[in-house]
């Protein structure tokens, strides 16, 4: 088979997805769940894996941000601790400065460490854990404190744990269902302070319960909204990528089938003039020399009227293939010049490479033996053949040696047909 020249490399007639087929219609069944209304924010299998994949990294770098800004205004709060819980002031340094914010640094640094580890070789999941891990320790902290604390004010502050939940549900933005896990947690720990705190006053427990309650409902509500929303946005880029790799799909193979010829499967004369071109400004760079050799089917309007078309666009194809399987050489070029004449192109080919090239051709098309009755050369199809070669030089234009080719051709019809003629500029 011939080879595709340099310089002019066809598309392939698919391209290949990035998503891959599955994928893609894993995206269809996605956006049709999003569709129909409520969501419970998992892709399928592979699309989610993709889709967490895909956000790991601007997660992370959110997550080392916004962690160290969080925990300047956990350490912040010692100001309230000292107006709320005065009694237990300096355990809130301890557990704030000594305790939490060594170790949420200790977390932040191993994520600075691991960033580029996400999601290569760890699961984004971890991600989601190490924030709940921050927000439930904050929690606790905050719980443990006010345990211990005996202040009047005491019982009013525990409302500072609705900040720990934005944190983890508006802030970090959990991921839906470990926002839900996160939210539980902080709010037993909410429940277990005020019912087991000595001395709480009982007329605030419900209003205090309700008021955190609230608080995780809301937080969860418009994370649910965030993450639906950014699932969506995910989900449309996805089906926009597609449809651009469909479209320069589609106008690839377009592009390919204007330099294609339908019929024979082989290019058509307006790549064969671009190739041409290209080789001949090559070969007039490196001196080097370069053959044509055109082709014609001897008497094949006779075969047309004799057989009719269908047998006669048979006839073509299957000359059309011995052209492409008798010129072997990468670089060669065959197209189909109009009608039953074909032209290649053969870089880099003396007289003697051309000539030997033009009769195994011959050889071959008579080797095919389809019977051709009408012929006055033969009782079976045969072709005539013009070669023309030269040496480029800059004086030298590539229609002279089509010309010299076509002559050459003529010539060889004149001496009888079937056969093979050579010219040399």
């Amino acid at each position: 088979m011939v080879s595709t020249p340099k310089g002019l490399r066809l598309p392939p007639r698919r391209a290949i997805q990035p998503t891959g087929r599955v994928a893609r219609s894993e995206v269809n069944e996605a956006s049709s769940q999003f569709d129909r209304g409520l969501s419970w924010m998992r892709f399928p299998p592979t699309l989610e894996k993709q889709f967490l994949n895909d956000g790991a990294p601007r997660r992370m770098r959110y997550f080392l941000i916004s962690g160290l800004l969080s925990l300047f205004v956990f350490n912040g709060f010692l100001l309230g601790d000292y107006l709320m819980v005065p009694d237990v002031f300096l355990l809130s340094v301890k557990v704030r400065l000594l305790w939490f914010t060594p170790f949420a640094l200790a977390l932040l640094g191993l994520a600075w460490l691991l960033r580029h580890q996400v999601p290569r070789r760890i699961p984004p999941s971890a991600l989601e854990y190490l924030v709940m891990l921050s927000g439930v320790l904050a929690g606790a902290s905050l719980g443990y404190i006010l345990s211990i604390s005996r202040a009047p004010n005491s019982q009013y502050y525990h409302v500072g744990l609705m900040v720990v939940i934005m944190y983890g549900n508006m802030v970090q933005r959990l991921r839906f269902w470990y926002a839900l896990a996160f939210s539980l947690m902080v709010y037993a720990i909410h429940i277990v302070g005020v019912l087991t705190v000595p001395l709480f006053n009982q007329r605030l427990i419900v209003p205090m319960v309700a008021l955190l309650g609230a608080t995780v409902v809301f937080t969860l509500m418009a994370n649910y909204a965030l993450e639906r929303d950014e699932r969506r946005q995910y989900l449309l880029s996805l089906r926009r990528k597609n449809l651009l790799q469909d479209l320069s799909s589609v106008q690839a193979r377009l592009q390919q089938l204007s330099r294609m010829d339908v019929l024979t499967g082989l290019f058509n004369r307006r790549h064969f003039q671009q190739y041409l071109q290209q080789t001949w400004q090559r070969a007039r760079h490196d001196g080097d020399t370069v053959a044509i050799i055109m082709l014609d089917v001897d008497h094949f309007k006779r075969f047309n009227d004799r057989y009719g078309h269908p047998a006669g666009d048979q006839c073509l194809m299957r000359v059309a293939q011995a052209l492409q399987d008798k010129l072997r050489r990468p670089g060669d070029l065959v197209a189909r010049y109009g009608g039953e004449e074909f032209i290649a192109v053969l870089p880099h080919a003396d007289g003697d490479i051309a000539l030997k090239a033009a009769e195994r051709v011959r050889q071959a098309i008579v080797e095919l033996g389809i019977p051709h009755e009408d012929s006055d050369t033969a009782a079976s199809v045969t072709a005539s053949m013009g070669v023309a070669t030269c040496q480029v030089r800059p004086d030298l234009k590539e229609e002279a040696l089509i010309a010299a080719a076509d002559s050459a051709l003529y010539k060889a019809k004149q001496q009888g047909r079937n056969r093979v003629e050579v010219l040399s500029l």
